[in-house]
């Protein structure tokens, strides 16, 4: 069999792997479709010259920010194929077995990365083509302008760029994959799957040291900018971001330690069903991980303030100056809803993937379990509480950050203009529902599958 047809073989027999990652792969490039497409609004329509060049400098700006958001995607593509090597380095080592040579499996490797390159990139621009007409509608909805005429508008630059971005993104996948592969030794592609991380956590009194000194900083953060104000804070949101920032990572870094030894007091809880082996699996991975949920808490607090303030700013301006700043009015919604859908599939995808790495590693235990006499249903039961713990605990953390924020914002809003940020802020949650809870539910149920759950 040649190369490319076990390529081929490999795409059609795991693609359910590779769920995750082409969902990844087609949200960025319809978001980068989308946001950088807005040339081919024009011509749908009734813009002044005015507005014209006020709309294409928004694209402009679009464009640039789009360089920014292309290194965020880069690096999730590249993380989501790490983790897809990582499960195939057994199969890798029996093909190096069976005699294949490691420029042979590399190019297995280029062919496979090529088809779901090609695959995700196509079905996202059709997405992203499909979903810049609505984008247009309300593009001329924020310039309050009426429409000429529909028509199917698509933006030529828009594609070319699309393609250009993610074409040396996998060219990067490419390179990565052929120098790991080279790298390996035949021993450790083999026994891949035998390899444990280990983490030694703080003592139990250390930890619960810590973890009150995470919630007197973060405390701190908080007083400190509601007092200060953003209009007049200096020093003081420096340090509230400083501060802010250290409470949440010793919150994580001290809260799997803390958390386990207080369940494991409640008896009634702690010997209920397999919850002994649920909370002995978050806490050695949160143990392990708590550094990625930081992260992930951090840029989930950047995703939903950008939105939630972001909308309530442009809907003030546009209030208050009308259409005499639309062009202000629409970068400020395009930058905050850009920002916050990437960073909200970023971190969805961060977690997902963990939790999929978690539960192709720990396949054997829940093997070993149903071989003790646990049912499926349990089982599944147990996983399903871990992968809402993994998505509920950085969310509830940020929720709370972002809370803070929008207080402290909402007095910029007024200032601007008579705006009701909580509906703005409503309307961030619907959209970080809709994304986080998408990428929950594939996570759950791929990770189901590979526990061997199904």
């Amino acid at each position: 069999m040649s190369t490319f047809k076990l390529a081929v073989r490999n795409v059609r027999k795991s693609y359910k792997d590779y769920g995750v990652y082409f969902l990844t792969i087609i949200i960025g490039v319809a978001m980068f479709y989308i946001f950088n497409s807005l040339d081919g609004s024009i011509t749908m329509m009734k813009l002044s010259e005015n507005q014209a060049m006020s709309l294409l400098g928004v694209n402009r700006i679009m464009f640039g920010l789009s360089m920014f958001i292309s290194a965020i995607l880069a690096f999730l593509i590249l993380y989501a194929n790490a983790f897809l090597i990582l499960r195939r380095k057994k199969e890798m080592g029996i093909y190096m077995t069976l005699g294949m040579r490691k420029g042979k499996i590399s190019q297995i490797l280029i062919y496979e990365t090529t088809l779901v390159g090609l695959i995700s990139l196509l079905v996202g621009l059709v997405l992203g083509l499909v979903l810049s007409q609505g984008f247009a509608l309300f593009t001329a909805k924020l310039f309050n302008v009426s429409m000429k005429r529909f028509t199917f508008a698509f933006s030529i630059s828009a594609m070319w760029k699309s393609i250009l971005f993610f074409g040396i993104t996998f060219v990067l996948v490419m390179l990565f994959n052929t120098v790991n592969i080279g790298k390996q030794k035949l021993i450790d592609l083999i026994y891949a799957d035998k390899k444990v991380s280990m983490f030694l956590a703080p003592r139990f009194d250390l930890s619960f040291i810590l973890f009150f000194v995470s919630l007197a900083l973060l405390g701190a953060a908080y007083a400190t900018i509601i007092k200060s104000g953003i209009l007049s804070a200096g020093k003081e949101l420096i340090a509230s971001i400083v501060l802010g920032t250290l409470g949440t990572f010793l919150f994580f870094y001290s809260f799997s330690n803390c958390f386990l030894k207080l369940v494991s007091k409640m008896k009634s809880v702690y010997f209920k069903g397999l919850n002994i082996f649920t909370i002995g699996q978050l806490s050695s991975r949160m143990s392990i991980e708590h550094i990625s949920i930081s992260f992930v808490c951090l840029m989930l607090f950047v995703a939903i303030s950008a939105i939630s303030v972001g909308s309530s700013v442009s809907l003030s301006i546009r209030i208050n100056y009308g259409a005499n700043e639309s062009g202000t009015v629409a970068a400020v919604t395009y930058i905050s809803l850009y920002i916050g859908i990437v960073f909200i599939v970023a971190c969805a995808s961060v977690l997902a993937i963990m939790q999929l790495s978690g539960a192709s590693d720990n396949r054997s235990r829940y093997e070993l379990l149903g071989k003790l006499g646990a049912s499926n249903r349990l089982l599944a039961e147990s996983l399903f509480k871990q992968v809402s713990f993994y998505f509920a605990l950085p969310l509830i953390l940020a929720v709370i950050h972002s809370i803070v924020a929008i207080i402290v914002m909402s007095k910029v809003v007024l200032a601007i203009g008579k705006v009701n940020i909580l509906a703005t802020s409503f309307a961030a949650a619907l959209l970080i529902v809709a994304i986080y809870g998408g990428y929950f539910l594939m996570t759950y149920y791929s990770a189901k599958r590979m526990a061997s759950l199904e």
